[in-house]
């Protein structure tokens, strides 16, 4: 289930963009996050790129589920 937008970065519900990208199946060595999302929303206010799967909370995510994921995973990833 798709829910309206909540920045996980700033809590904003405003969005700029929405992006649908088409790219290669992804290696399964690679540890990057972003190589498997296909689907990225920025947000209007902090101008962050956010994967739409906790943007808009697909499958009942809660906001505090999707805030630990976005930091976690991928708001600090550094490509090594």
């Amino acid at each position: 289930m798709v829910q309206e937008f909540i920045c996980p970065n700033c809590g904003s519900t405003e969005s700029n963009d929405e992006q649908y990208i088409s790219k290669d199946a992804p290696d399964p060595k690679d540890t990057n996050p972003w190589s498997s999302v296909l689907q990225i929303i920025t947000c209007q206010t902090c101008h962050r790129k956010i994967p739409a799967h906790l943007g808009e909370r697909w499958d009942n995510r809660s906001i505090e589920d999707a805030k630990k994921e976005w930091i976690e995973q991928f708001k600090y990833y550094k490509k090594k």
